[in-house]
């Protein structure tokens, strides 16, 4: 689920000498066997960073974590990564394969947030519900893998903590990807799970919490326990801290502003002591998205030309807005994922939203992104 006008709430440890030192990264690595592609993004770097080119690129938090978690020999890889995934989309320039992959594990969830699709009776139904073959999670990855995909997040319209083979999945997935995210309400986050996740070298997992109180929680997250949740996620940085002290998973507490009187600053305070970062964004409502009004904009959204979701069942969509899959682009149980990526609906899609016609397609067309 998109968030948006996103809000960080906490500090950077970035600093001009770290900057510096990526950047003599950089100009070593120019040289060698490196494509054209990758000579011309690796200047682009070098001249974004050293100059801070408004519009250009920027090191954030993303780039900080794993930049500082591992050696200087991966920087330059990472990194020419990272400039496609964040650069280019903007540019509309299209790579051969997505760079970021979104695969729903479940469709199922065990709450019913108010501003959720959960909350949709017409999605609560048979032929929207199921978790994903293994089997073909697994071939969604080796895909990903052959076609050097650097990030895979595990989230998308249900719990991915349902699995019944959820440590099989994060086997599966160890050391195959830059980023490897995880959305979770922290429901179902028992300590068997805490070591799955760490075991197996989730680089990011994001709970996705609300409030600082039983009364604020559990009239949003609706079935949820606020005390279980907070529990959870305090067992986690406790299992973290004591068994996997190298640990590169970073930890994020993702909520929404569900009023005005929403206080962020409360809301920082209450969780920074157990998690490495905080993030709030005014809240969306995705509880019926197909009937919000369209909202006039018509500018295109960056998402088709970065990334894809595919759901439980093989089926295609570029966003998560599109929860019941009307503008579906594909299955991969049928076609590999490049050719869907590269296949004519999905060209069909970005040319109508490059050319100022996004609103010929719902729900596109009441989305914020």
């Amino acid at each position: 689920m998109k968030n948006i006008k996103i809000e960080y709430l906490s500090n950077s440890k970035l600093t001009e000498e770290f900057i510096k030192d990526v950047v003599d990264q950089l100009k070593d690595d120019l040289v060698g066997n490196k494509t054209s592609e990758e000579k011309e993004i690796i200047e682009k770097l070098i001249s974004d960073l050293t100059a801070k080119t408004e519009g250009g690129f920027v090191v954030q938090e993303n780039e900080y974590n794993f930049l500082s978690q591992n050696e200087k020999s991966l920087w330059t890889k990472y990194l020419i990564f990272r400039y496609k995934f964040k650069i280019y989309p903007l540019l509309k320039k299209l790579t051969d394969f997505p760079m970021h992959l979104l695969v729903e594990l479940m469709s199922y969830c065990n709450l019913k947030c108010i501003m959720c699709f959960q909350s949709d009776p017409t999605f609560n139904k048979p032929e929207y519900m199921g978790q994903i073959d293994v089997d073909l999670f697994k071939k969604v990855v080796d895909e990903a893998v052959k076609e050097n995909c650097g990030s895979l997040t595990m989230a998308s319209r249900g719990e991915p903590t349902l699995h019944p083979q959820f440590g099989e999945i994060l086997e599966y997935i160890k050391g195959k990807f830059f980023d490897i995210k995880l959305n979770t309400n922290a429901m179902l986050l028992n300590e068997e799970k805490c070591h799955q996740i760490l075991k197996n070298e989730v680089t990011e997992l994001v709970f996705s919490v609300d409030a600082t109180s039983k009364e604020e929680y559990e009239k949003i997250r609706r079935n949820g326990n606020f005390e279980q949740v907070v529990n959870n996620i305090k067992q986690f940085h406790k299992i973290r801290t004591e068994f996997y002290p190298d640990s590169k998973c970073r930890t994020r507490i993702s909520g929404v502003k569900y009023n005005q009187n929403f206080d962020t600053e409360k809301f920082m305070e209450f969780w920074k002591a157990i998690v490495d970062n905080v993030v709030c964004a005014t809240m969306e409502d995705f509880h019926d998205t197909y009937n919000n009004k369209p909202n006039g904009k018509n500018s295109p959204c960056p998402n088709p030309w970065w990334s894809l979701y595919v759901w439980y069942d093989g089926t295609v969509s570029p966003c998560d807005y599109d929860y019941k899959s009307q503008l579906n682009m594909g299955n991969v149980r049928e076609k590999s994922i490049r050719e869907v990526w590269t296949g004519g609906k999905f060209s069909e899609l970005r040319n109508n939203h490059a050319s100022g016609n996004r609103n010929r397609y719902i729900p596109c067309d009441r989305c914020e992104n």
